[in-house]
């Protein structure tokens, strides 16, 4: 956490100029990565003029940033070596937004989201009745990979208590109610 203090306005230009050129060499446009990202334009646009959409400066490496990296053939901690001043890390396997070299039948960014970060937890609640147990709520808890122990027990404890309110949905939930 102390390192990201330290990246300075300069280093996320730089970073953002990195971005623009590797998804010009990646054959994205701004409006095709948003779209492979799941997201509009705008923070696509903001990553790469290397500050937030509205003005201020980056404080730290975002999820978007991270599944970005991954979109342009980098690894997800390719933003941090960047903005420390080393090169980024090509991607062993390129994360593709197009739907044929996916495997799964989930809209890519639904895929691109699990396939990043770190798996805490997850949950099932039934919608339906009985008859229809076919209608359900999934959700699955994400962490940036390198979260501290202070940021991980404030994801927990708001996670429990939104858990709670999922599984007070009428129906029935496939995971217990204790914890």
């Amino acid at each position: 956490m102390d390192r990201q203090r330290e990246w300075e306005l300069s280093d996320w230009k730089r970073l953002g100029r990195a971005f623009a050129a590797q998804r010009e060499a990646a054959g994205y446009t701004q409006v095709t990565a948003a779209e492979a990202l799941g997201v509009s334009r705008t923070p696509v646009q903001a990553i790469e003029r290397g500050r937030q959409s509205n003005g201020q400066p980056f404080t730290k490496i975002t999820q978007t940033m991270r599944a970005y990296a991954q979109l342009v053939g980098w690894t997800a901690d390719s933003p941090a070596r960047i903005l420390g001043g080393e090169e980024p890390e090509p991607a062993t396997q390129p994360v593709s937004g197009t739907a044929d070299e996916s495997t799964s039948d989930l809209p890519p960014a639904v895929d691109r989201e699990l396939r990043s970060g770190r798996t805490l937890d997850h949950t099932v609640v039934n919608l339906g009745s009985h008859e229809d147990d076919d209608t359900r709520i999934i959700v699955v808890l994400k962490g940036s990979d390198d979260m501290t122990e202070a940021e991980l027990d404030e994801a927990w404890r708001q996670w429990r208590k939104t858990r709670r309110r999922l599984q007070a949905i009428p129906g029935e939930s496939d995971t217990s109610r204790d914890s």
